[in-house]
């Protein structure tokens, strides 16, 4: 996470540096078509940690329901386990009252036994009456009881079995609070469980809401990004549209005012184009293809093609050189240099068509040089944003990047 914030930062920063150049520094048509190539590499870089982060969301989005549904369990089970609470409270209350009526029974029965002391008493032992009638409570009348020889034998049994039920009903008593108190035990860890759970779940939905904002951020970037590449591409246009204006006013002239050039002139191959790495046909990248952006070219590469030459594809005038990169190797990000073409070439052809050749390991041609097709103008590297040794070789009309393929 800290590392992507780093990123963020960085881009964000790249971001409004960059957009104070484009609109005051582009001098010439090789400034415009770097700020794009710099501006489509950013743009890659956005959507692939949009992408990041949506991922990031997703796992984040799975574990605060996960936290959810874990609150929602441990909420079920405190329920229950309240309930079996109110249970055993219900039932201690029965036993508590059976207690009491068997205390009233016990009552009476001693007030029984009372009307035949008096008749013990009457009868002359005057001894026993003080043992039994100095008894505090019924225990205590249990204890002395037993030594009064001559009660009957149904007063002690029914004195026994008043005891018996007594003690039977305290053990059940014992035994339904002990099985309370650790309902209650149980009941309390389940209660800090959800406490726990409940400050993880509010965490990580405070990290879920920071990861979209991250992500409505980025994306602002993006938007502002794909901005500021229709307002270079405009200026390219722009560009390409004054030249192709004053080619059909050249046109007109030199034919007298008869040309009919409508501006649509089709792409078709010439047929005196050459292959640009002469022994190297492998292509590790085609024409469009998806990488998150349409790929604006092909990669030529292959095993040894590493400082293998590169000759200009047809005759032109070279418009434009970047030969200061040195970060000759793959990688799998951009070092910056060239708009992330690293070492290149630029030829222009005439008639709105022109090349480029990049990730050299070194470009020989230079700026204003007149160049044959087949001529050398440097070698195979990977510099600038770059994999692997291999040349992007790329083809424009009129600004426009069109298949190279096309003229072979």
């Amino acid at each position: 996470m800290k590392i992507l914030k780093r990123v963020f930062s960085s881009l964000m920063a790249v971001v409004i540096v960059f957009s104070a150049v484009v609109f005051t520094s582009a001098d010439t048509i090789s400034d415009l078509e770097d700020q794009q190539a710099a501006l489509e590499q950013e743009a890659a870089e956005y959507q692939a940690i949009i992408d990041e982060k949506q991922n990031d969301i997703d796992e984040q989005q799975e574990y605060v329901d996960a936290l959810t549904a874990n609150i929602a369990t441990v909420n079920e089970e405190i329920s229950i386990i309240r309930s079996k609470i109110d249970a055993y409270n219900d039932k201690i209350a029965e036993k508590a009252e059976a207690i009491n009526e068997l205390n009233l029974q016990a009552e009476e029965n001693m007030n029984l036994l009372r009307q035949r002391l008096k008749s013990i008493y009457m009868a002359g032992d005057a001894s026993t009456l003080e043992i039994v009638l100095g008894a505090k409570d019924f225990t205590d009348f249990v204890d002395k009881v037993q030594l009064v020889e001559s009660l009957s034998e149904y007063d002690s049994n029914l004195i026994d079995d008043i005891e018996g039920q007594l003690d039977g009903i305290n053990e059940e008593i014992e035994s339904l609070n002990e099985d309370k108190a650790s309902l209650e035990i149980e009941t309390s860890d389940l209660e800090e469980k959800q406490t726990e759970l409940n400050g993880m779940l509010s965490e990580n939905e405070e990290l879920l809401r920071s990861l979209y904002t991250e992500r409505e951020e980025l994306d602002a970037l993006l938007d502002s990004n794909e901005a500021s590449q229709n307002e270079v591409e405009q200026q390219i246009q722009a560009y390409y549209e004054e030249l192709r204006r004053q080619e059909e006013e050249r046109q007109e002239q030199e034919s007298g005012g008869s040309s009919q050039g409508d501006g649509s002139t089709p792409i078709v191959g010439t047929g005196d184009w050459v292959w640009p790495t002469p022994g190297f046909w492998d292509l590790s990248s085609g024409w469009a293809e998806d990488r998150g952006y349409s790929h604006g070219g092909i990669d030529i590469a292959g095993p040894g093609i590493m400082g293998a030459t590169v000759v200009a594809a047809h005759s032109g005038t070279v418009i434009d050189v970047c030969n200061y990169c040195s970060h000759n190797w793959g990688k799998y990000g951009s070092c910056g240099c060239g708009g992330g073409y690293g070492n290149y070439v630029w030829i222009d052809h005439g008639d709105g068509k022109a090349t480029i050749y990049a990730h050299l390991t070194d470009a020989v041609a230079y700026v204003g040089q007149t160049v044959s097709a087949g001529e050398v103008i440097g070698y195979v590297g990977s510099t600038g944003y770059s994999t692997g040794p291999h040349l992007h070789f790329e083809a424009r009309y009129y600004g426009e990047r069109y298949d190279p393929m096309t003229e072979y």
